[in-house]
């Protein structure tokens, strides 16, 4: 035989055989079958936990938007009260509250990208005014000034540590709780993680916004709500966006293009007119002049320390108001 590399190589003699024992063989099949099934396995709770994964995070995002809508509320609402609660103040306030959700750098241009996508969600967003209610604004409403001067028909908000506390008819509320702003915002967060952003629409936002008939591009978002309440700084001037007591339990969001609406309210100081003062809580006390205008129920202690004041020359205390 021939030690070149074409030689062919003798088996090994019956004798030098080792024996393979059936118990080692079973046991590299075995071996084979479980690395199978960890594939199997493995492909089958792939999905499921980068779901869970995705859906974690997606939850922080969402817990976040909800502690900056709380924030939003608030300057909301106080925006609200500082222009006689108009739906276009209150949406702008909420631009303002939202624009850290939108906002991904530091620089102005930014700052602008981000106020403006915060507008347009705010734009989207429904605002229900829970407080007051249509009933109590025909409860209290009279002629009153607002910020810029103008006389106009609302529920005023001064003097109301003097005003009587006595509640209203229709509403069963005091002026003082009337002068409650108080608002619900119902704000469209966009889900952004992929997979789950289907799966929390359709179970979540997707079924209220078809539900609330909003727009198909609002059908990937999910809702959140956020409540606050603020004392009215000015009087309350637009009533267009108020609630029926019968309607708080579904109330229907208020429209902006209704905000006009309240202008047509205002009205400018007539010379020689004086418009019916409010009736207050303090009895015992008269009037100082027979021409000025009297309180329905109760006296007024402020009109007459003004007469006291303005001595017996004049009756009318508003003079230099209307002239």
């Amino acid at each position: 035989m021939g030690n070149g590399p074409a030689a062919a190589v003798a088996p090994l003699p019956a004798s030098e055989r080792v024996p393979v024992s059936p118990h080692l063989l079973l046991q590299s099949a075995a071996g084979r079958r479980e690395g199978g099934a960890s594939a199997v396995e493995f492909a089958i709770a792939a999905p499921a936990l980068l779901l869970a994964i995705l859906g974690t995070f997606q939850t922080a995002l969402l817990y976040q938007a909800r502690a900056q809508l709380e924030v939003a509320a608030q300057e909301a609402v106080r925006a609200g009260t500082l222009h006689g609660a108009s739906l276009g103040a209150i949406r702008d306030g909420l631009a303002r509250g939202l624009t850290p959700l939108y906002t991904h750098g530091r620089d102005m241009t930014a700052l602008a990208q981000g106020y403006a996508a915060a507008t347009l969600a705010a734009q989207q967003a429904d605002i229900h005014i829970l407080n007051p209610t249509q009933e109590a604004f025909a409860d209290f409403q009279e002629r009153t000034r607002d910020p810029d001067g103008h006389w106009v028909t609302g529920i005023p908000s001064d003097h109301l540590g003097y005003r009587s506390v006595q509640p209203g008819q229709q509403s069963g509320l005091s002026i003082q709780d009337a002068t409650l702003l108080k608002i619900r915002v119902v704000y469209h967060h966009p889900l952004i993680m992929p997979f789950v952003d289907h799966l929390f629409a359709r179970f979540g936002g997707g079924a209220f916004a078809q539900a609330q008939g909003v727009q198909d591009r609002l059908l990937d978002t999910f809702p959140l709500s956020a409540e606050a309440i603020f004392r009215m700084q000015s009087p309350f001037t637009h009533p267009e966006a108020l609630q029926a007591l019968s309607n708080l339990g579904r109330p229907q969001p208020g429209q902006t293009s209704s905000e006009n609406a309240g202008e047509g309210s205002r009205e400018s100081a007539n010379p020689g007119t004086v418009p019916e003062l409010p009736e207050y809580a303090d009895e015992g006390a008269s009037c100082a002049e027979d021409s000025s205008p009297p309180a329905t129920e109760g006296t007024n202690p402020l009109l007459d320390y003004i007469n006291r004041q303005g001595g017996s020359g004049s009756s009318n205390p508003f003079s230099a108001v209307s002239e």
